[in-house]
């Protein structure tokens, strides 16, 4: 029997009875359509993550922080080891070749503020003019502080959205005086509202204030919880990272072999920090849907089995008429395979809009990816074939008469 002949036959077999090839595509469609949204979702998190980092030159760019663990988030300057000065930064940005600038960073977490009725607490970072041009930090409404203000340690600030929001509600807080831990502040700016930082922060609930004015007016303290350094080319980040470890390994007197006081981080490493967990959830997830596939693939070899008992007569009649056993088997695989990869096809359709209606519950881009969900529906048409095999051969082991009699 030609091929052509044997698929006609298949699909109406499928055709003939619709609730049967249902329930058979079943198991493989919930498979497929969870797989796609797992593995969509977990795409679409990376790609969130690697867009905020580049807004944020997160890419060209070297952080130095104290302390020796790879710890998440920014740490607060009454916490963290006293162990950055900005000493350390002028001598990075002397001594290390391509490094373009180097900003400092002194933030401290629940931090009291105030104005007039209303209070809350965020956290409150002095940071050097030159912030802004390291790490983008947009302003809607006023302006950021300049060389200026950090010279003569002024008592300005720049405020978050939702710092602001908290404060003043509608009321524009420009040229408002706050009260951070009961120090007067002039609100000279309010930042663009930019959302979660990389690490899950909220960069909208801060306020931005000079350097030199945190570290003399309000913290009293020198140490400093971040020095970021802007490298001259992404392609030179790695080898500056390298040299700056070298140069606060001498600094800071750390023999060989003795633990660092302080990490160094790129961004290559902290995205790898961010999705390690994410992937790793995706992958458990993406195996607990690749096995409903294997389940979805007992349920089309139990109901083909039990349509190849109903359906003895039929294959009497085609053996009866010249069809061969490998005719019958090759009618029964397609029968399984085609089931099996319509589900798949139709769980893809599913899964990219159960991937894109979730993305957008949760406020990141849709990411399918289109070779891991080809792969899935692959895979899926091979475990048709694979479980259809058995109730095939037992089709194809029929005899003529015995099959009519049934």
């Amino acid at each position: 029997m030609k091929i052509v002949s044997t698929v006609r036959v298949s699909l109406k077999g499928l055709t003939a009875n619709k609730p049967r090839t249902f329930f058979m595509m079943l198991g493989v469609l919930i498979g497929i359509t969870a797989l796609t949204v797992i593995i969509s979702v977990g795409q679409g998190a990376k790609v969130q993550v690697m867009q905020k980092m580049e807004n944020l030159s997160a890419f060209g760019a070297v952080m130095v922080i104290p302390g020796g663990g790879m710890t998440r988030g920014l740490g607060s300057v009454d916490t963290v080891p006293a162990t950055l000065t900005a000493e350390d930064a002028q001598a990075i940005k002397a001594e290390v070749p391509n490094v373009q600038d180097v900003a400092l960073v002194q933030s401290k977490q629940g931090v009291a503020i105030k104005f007039g009725g209303q209070s809350t607490t965020t956290m409150v970072w002095g940071v050097t003019p030159n912030y802004p041009a390291i790490r983008p930090t947009p302003v809607t409404r006023g302006e950021f502080f300049g060389a200026e203000e950090q010279t003569s340690t002024a008592r300005v600030a720049v405020l978050g959205q939702d710092t602001a929001a908290a404060l003043f509600g509608d009321t524009d807080p420009q040229d408002q005086t706050i009260r951070i831990e009961n120090v007067p502040f002039k609100v000279i700016g309010l930042q663009k509202r930019m959302g979660a930082s990389p690490g899950g922060g909220n960069l909208d609930d801060r306020i931005l204030i000079p350097q030199a004015t945190a570290a003399r007016r309000l913290f009293n303290l020198t140490n400093m919880t971040q020095l970021v350094v802007q490298i001259n080319g992404r392609e030179q980040v790695r080898g500056a990272a390298e040299r700056v470890k070298q140069l606060l390994h001498e600094r800071h007197h750390i023999a060989a072999g003795m633990p660092d006081d302080f990490s160094v981080r790129i961004a290559e490493q902290m995205l790898g920090v961010l999705t390690g967990t994410s992937q790793t959830l995706t992958l458990f997830l993406s195996i607990v849907a690749a096995l409903s596939l294997l389940v979805g693939g007992f349920i089309v070899m139990n109901i083909m089995l039990i349509s190849v008992s109903e359906r003895t007569k039929e294959i009497g009649l085609r053996r009866a008429v010249g069809a061969r056993r490998r005719d019958i088997l090759l009618q029964f695989v397609l029968e399984a395979g085609a089931v099996t990869a319509a589900g798949g096809l139709i769980g893809v359709l599913l899964g990219a809009g159960g991937a894109i209606f979730a993305s957008s519950l949760m406020g990141w881009p849709a990411a399918v990816s289109w070779p891991a969900i080809v792969g899935a529906v692959l895979f899926a048409g091979i475990v048709g074939l694979i479980f259809g095999v058995q109730p095939a051969r037992k089709a194809a082991a029929l005899r003529p008469v015995e099959a009519l009699r049934g």
